[in-house]
């Protein structure tokens, strides 16, 4: 479907009220474990340095290449050489990396000889097949986990670990369609790649519908196309954090709409894309409530980003009647197809597992408050140096004008989209790291000079607006007492 190019202007320049900005409390977030504190590679003050010209050469494409002969291999590096060299960049990479969602802060250790083993969770995780090496019991443990945190009776859910979130996507727009063959899926233009490229596979019809300036979806205009096609099913995607902006949808909203609209239950779908922000919401006080006490269907998170782990996961929960429509009896593996993949990777429900029971619910929010209270001193530091810079109430993502020295946004691994980048702030992210960024920000500012906006709608154009709530933009506070 094509999206509308015109541009709506959702300022409320009227409404000055400070609004209040946190969402928890400290006092919630208890007392950290030692290894939720571990001092990994990302974490701290320190940037480990770059190669040197000898040691970037050991791991150009002719290097790694492999050779089919004697004479071949007598002209390549060592592989000790290779990989030591890869260490190092790795080493650097780790401890300036500010972007992307992913927490570099782990300590898995005591598992590591876990990877001697083919471990393969092939099939139905609650349908032992015949391959006894797997690691069903602790992929379902942490299923439970997440069933029991988005609050699911134990009778009524179903999921499994996931590659990644795209993979929990792919499954919840999998079992929505099946649900409702006739369906729209409606989500935002703000959506993860992955919702739409599900409408691509499964040829499903799909609306991007346009978004506030925050990043939220444009509910007017998502009830208005609603309204067209009240003749079909509905299926809709909720952000839980959007890629760029952390903006969160407002399931309740929504949820008035289809209301309003009188779509019956059984004519609509909901997935809930949590990536990231699924697993800090629970954290928050007074934070929205995104449940399965709602009528939701299907919930996906990304494993590796807010628990952190050596390798891409994440875990998709969804109602256990819904899974009946994909679900095939599979003789050879004596189990069940239902999941997006056939041999899955059973180390990573092992490392979820084993990052759950040593982090602990205490462990999780002190990692979610950490993560809250360093990107609102990122965004004010930032703020200080007069660039234009914002956060989402409900979010750790930093939104920020696009630096203009293109070495300094691929030091820092930055994340941009036309006119603006943004920082991820995670657990290994540190105010003393954020201190030489902001130092090496103002100095690219100073030497390079600032971006224009592109276009009067651009996402840059868009940080100036008073949507987004109190702070960089607020006007002042009036005195209500002296007021003449």
């Amino acid at each position: 479907s094509q999206e509308a190019t015109f541009h709506i202007d959702n300022d409320d320049k009227d409404n000055k009220e400070p609004i209040q900005e946190y969402t928890y409390n400290k006092d919630k977030s208890g007392t950290p474990s030692p290894w939720a504190v571990f001092d990994a590679w990302g974490a701290g003050s320190t940037i480990h340095p770059n190669l040197n010209p000898d040691e970037e050469r050991k791991l150009d494409p002719s290097s790694v290449s492999i050779p089919f002969n004697d004479e071949e291999r007598s002209t390549l590096p060592d592989e000790t050489d290779i990989l030591t060299a890869y260490d190092k960049l790795l080493k650097h990479r780790s401890s300036a990396h500010f972007g992307y969602p992913y927490n570099l802060m782990y300590n898995h250790e005591e598992i590591y000889k876990f990877m001697q083993y083919s471990i393969n969770n092939l099939g139905d995780p609650f349908v032992t097949s015949n391959y006894g090496v797997h690691s069903r019991q602790f992929e379902c443990s942490v299923i439970d986990f997440f069933a029991k945190l988005w609050k699911i009776p134990e009778d009524e859910y179903w999921g499994y670990v996931t590659t990644c979130g795209t993979e929990g996507n792919l499954h919840g727009m999998l079992l929505a369609r099946e649900c409702h063959p006739d369906g729209i899926l409606y989500s935002s233009k703000e959506t993860h790649y992955s919702i739409f490229k599900a409408a691509k596979y499964y040829r499903m019809d799909a609306k991007s519908i346009p978004t506030l300036p925050m990043g939220e979806i444009d509910y007017d205009l998502l009830e208005a196309e609603i309204a067209k096609n009240t003749d079909r099913s509905v299926i809709i995607n909720v952000n839980i954090g959007t890629t760029v902006k952390g903006a969160v949808d407002n399931l309740d909203r929504i949820l008035r709409i289809l209301d309003r609209l009188r779509i019956p239950r059984e004519k609509f779908y909901i997935h809930c894309d949590g990536a990231l922000f699924a697993m800090m919401m629970p954290f928050l006080d007074h934070a929205p409530s995104v449940t399965f006490e709602k009528p939701i269907d299907s919930i996906a998170v990304s494993g590796h980003k807010m628990l952190g782990c050596p390798m891409p996961c994440g875990v998709t929960i969804s109602r256990k009647e819904h899974v009946k429509n994909v679900e095939e009896r599979i003789d050879y593996l004596n189990s069940v197809d239902t999941t997006i993949m056939g041999s899955r990777n059973g180390q990573t429900a092992l490392y979820l597992w084993y990052s759950l029971r040593k982090k602990g619910i205490e462990g999780i929010k002190q990692d979610v408050v950490h993560c809250m209270d360093t990107a609102r001193y990122l965004r004010d530091e930032i703020s200080n140096l007069g660039l234009a810079c914002r956060v989402n109430d409900l979010s750790s993502t930093v939104v920020l004008e696009r630096p203009t020295d293109e070495t300094f946004v691929k030091r820092w691994q930055l994340a941009c989209e036309e006119d603006i980048a943004h920082v991820v702030v995670m657990p290994n992210i540190t105010r003393d790291k954020i201190d030489q960024f902001v130092l090496e920000l103002n100095e690219v500012k100073e030497k390079f000079g600032r971006w224009k906006p592109k276009r009067s709608d651009s996402p840059l154009s868009q940080l100036s607006s008073t949507s987004w709530g109190g702070g960089v933009c607020a006007a002042p506070v009036g005195d209500f007492k002296n007021a003449k």
